[in-house]
């Protein structure tokens, strides 16, 4: 009897080894239908809806709000990221995407992400409103894209 039970727990121990040596990496994942362009255009309409309410793009006094958009700079080229991303066929989309990606490098360039101000600020603020057009710009092209 006692070899019996040393036999099942030795079997239980075996499988149990077994079963934790498996991997879920190859198969993790797979049973999810694939991310179609409408759900990725409606999450970019989704973020482009939050990125229009920021501060950064409403603000009137955009001297004294540069400092604090490095954030919103990110968020932006993420949401026109994910808009081309889920329509590259569309120039509606990507050529405003691409100015977005335009402004947003000249934000970073300028010294202006870190929020710290540069010798001259006028260059973060330039390249705030080009961010604020190319944004207004896609706000256009994901509203027509279908």
């Amino acid at each position: 009897m006692i070899a019996t039970v040393r036999v099942g727990v030795g079997l239980v121990t075996l499988v149990l080894a077994l079963l934790a040596g498996c991997s879920t990496e190859y198969t993790e994942g797979t049973s999810a239908p694939p991310v179609r362009p409408a759900q990725s255009l409606d999450a970019a309409r989704t973020k482009l809806q939050l990125v229009v309410q920021d501060p950064c793009y409403t603000a009137r006094d955009i001297a004294g709000q540069w400092p604090y958009c490095g954030r919103w700079e990110e968020e932006v080229l993420n949401t026109a990221n994910a808009a081309a991303g889920a329509r590259p066929e569309l120039r509606e989309v990507t050529d405003p995407a691409g100015a977005v990606r335009a402004g947003h490098e000249h934000f970073v360039r300028g010294g202006c992400a870190s929020g710290i101000p540069p010798a001259g600020p006028g260059d973060c603020v330039a390249a705030i409103v080009e961010t604020r057009e190319a944004v207004t710009s896609l706000g256009r092209g994901i509203a027509a894209a279908r």
